[in-house]
């Protein structure tokens, strides 16, 4: 996955500090648009460079494909384990079934807060040129 980004620092050698922008489904057409009014988020990521760079130079960062599949695990895994904790434990009563599913969903959550932690330590990104 390759994305645009902005060079902020230099901690050291053959290593930059970049921020990207992160977008919303919507594409940010703010101008187009009187929707939600919300504003896009930036993210500030370390990246190896193999290139000479500057602060401010304008640059293509590649990350690790494996993060799309930590996404879906991280938004699904939480949904997926609610239904498994209310439709399987089907004699008990109504309460005590949506009692197992909210308790799969917490579970969820916890499993999904370990993999952004995992993912943050072992997703490398490199940056690949200069635009």
């Amino acid at each position: 996955m390759t994305q645009i980004a902005t060079v902020t620092a230099l901690p050291g050698p053959g290593t930059a500090e970049v921020t990207v922008a992160r977008h919303t489904a919507c594409g940010h057409d703010c101008e187009n648009c009187a929707g939600c009014g919300t504003k896009s988020a930036k993210v500030v990521i370390r990246a190896s460079a193999a290139i000479p760079l500057t602060v401010g130079d304008r640059v293509e960062v590649y990350s690790d494909s494996r993060v799309l599949g930590f996404a879906a695990l991280v938004y699904l895994g939480p949904v997926a384990l609610f239904l498994l904790g209310y439709l399987l434990p089907a004699g008990l009563p109504e309460g005590a079934r949506y009692a197992c599913g909210g308790l799969g969903f917490l579970l969820g959550l916890v499993g999904a807060a370990a993999c952004d932690r995992r993912v943050r330590r072992t997703i490398s990104y490199q940056i690949t040129r200069k635009l």
